[in-house]
């Protein structure tokens, strides 16, 4: 009776409805790169960005609250790619102040993509960045990384 049980046990395990293979055989994107981006006024920011997602970026500040360290903010991203890419997120950043600059965070942001198209359709997860954002010059710098899947 064991070895029936054993038997049907791997049978599954190895099936196309079993968990482990259909995350062995799931469609996933590593993406990484790097962002600057610049205010065009309080609520809104372009970037350009290099690596995985090379293009451009459209940036909203939806809601600011202030914290004991600095700030949190939702925001939502429209990311463009030279390959005809697009993701739409909704996301949620933190800054944390840096003791002796004004008005300057550490930026740390997790991404939840809702929508994507053209070469990134299908794709959903979560990705994240973090850099500094200097909000008195309206000016960011970033690292992005993740990985996305179908």
């Amino acid at each position: 009776m064991n070895y029936t049980l054993g038997a049907i046990l791997l049978a599954i395990l190895f099936s196309g409805n079993g968990v482990g293979v259909q995350i062995a055989y799931a469609d996933c994107l590593a993406i990484g790169g790097t962002g600057l981006g610049s205010a065009i006024d309080e609520s809104n920011l372009v970037a350009s960005l290099s690596g995985a997602l090379s293009g451009g970026a459209r940036a909203r500040i939806k809601a600011q609250k202030e914290t004991s360290t600095g700030l949190t903010m939702d925001l939502e991203h429209y990311f463009f790619t030279a390959a005809g890419g697009m993701l739409h997120t909704a996301d949620t950043a933190t800054l944390t102040a840096i003791p002796g600059k004004h008005k300057t965070y550490m930026l740390e942001i997790a991404y939840d993509v809702l929508e994507s198209s053209g070469s990134f359709g299908g794709y959903k997860g979560r990705f994240q960045s973090v850099g500094l954002f200097d909000i008195g010059a309206g000016k960011v710098v970033l690292r992005y990384s993740g990985e996305l899947c179908k």
